[in-house]
């Protein structure tokens, strides 16, 4: 895929993900389409990230839930537009070809986690310290 093709269609998920951060209900079932695809996808490319999109996928659900603020407004965008991405059958690399469908999810995936780890950090010091009743609701 051309750079410019790429660029495009990350654009157009970031305009997406700031839609759907405005409609709780749409978010919501994407994130457990997000979720359920995770967890039945046996490639063996996602099992080094498949901590890292749990992480981002818990995340969203804290945000959309303000269960926890952000300071960075463009954060929720990231994490969502890279979710996705994930749940994109054709991107660019399409999920079904045998040994490299996932490579470029793993890419953006691991991209976006390095781009947002002091505030994934921050996160995870927030689920330590949060009551048991969110860290209840967060789970499927």
């Amino acid at each position: 895929m051309s750079d410019h093709r790429s660029k495009k269609r990350l654009q157009r998920l970031t305009r997406t993900a700031e839609a759907l951060l405005k409609q709780p209900t749409r978010l919501r079932e994407k994130l457990a389409n997000a979720r359920k695809k995770l967890g039945q996808t046996d490639s063996g490319q996602l099992q080094g990230i498949k901590s890292q999109l749990t992480e981002l996928i818990e995340f969203s659900q804290d945000t959309l839930r303000g269960n926890y603020q952000t300071i960075e407004v463009k954060t929720p965008v990231m994490v969502v537009a890279a979710i996705l991405y994930f749940l994109l059958p054709i991107d660019s690399i399409p999920d079904f070809i045998l040994g490299l469908g996932y490579l470029d999810d793993v890419t953006v995936i691991t991209f976006v986690y390095r781009q947002l780890s002091n505030e994934l950090e921050k996160y995870r010091a927030w689920r330590a310290d949060a009551p048991s009743e969110i860290d209840d609701e967060t789970r499927p």
